[in-house]
């Protein structure tokens, strides 16, 4: 008992006050016992940075795919390359031979 009170007297008045020891517990709950912790998040923020990413780069996609869209609805020959390519379309007396 007598450690304990030599212990005691050693800890500063600073953390001996109740506001400090209170306020102590609420930031350590806050901080990783309640259901909305710092760790919690931490995942939801680079989960949310992730689907960013992921929005970002299909943005990227539709313009592009508008700009092949523009293209093919503006310009014949461009649409003549896009069914020969992916359709494998061809005119009368020309031969189509694929390479692997």
């Amino acid at each position: 008992m007598l450690k304990l009170k030599e212990f005691y007297e050693k800890i500063p008045e600073v953390f001996k006050n109740k506001y400090f020891i209170v306020g102590s517990l609420f930031l350590i709950w806050i901080s990783f016992l309640d259901e909305n912790n710092l760790v919690s998040l931490n995942q939801q923020i680079n989960t949310l940075e992730e689907k960013q990413e992921i929005i970002d780069s299909l943005e990227n996609e539709i313009f592009q795919m508008e700009n092949k869209l523009e293209r093919l609805n503006n310009d014949r020959k461009e649409l003549e390359k896009f069914a020969r390519e992916n359709f494998l379309m061809k005119k009368e007396n020309e031969d189509i031979i694929l390479i692997k």
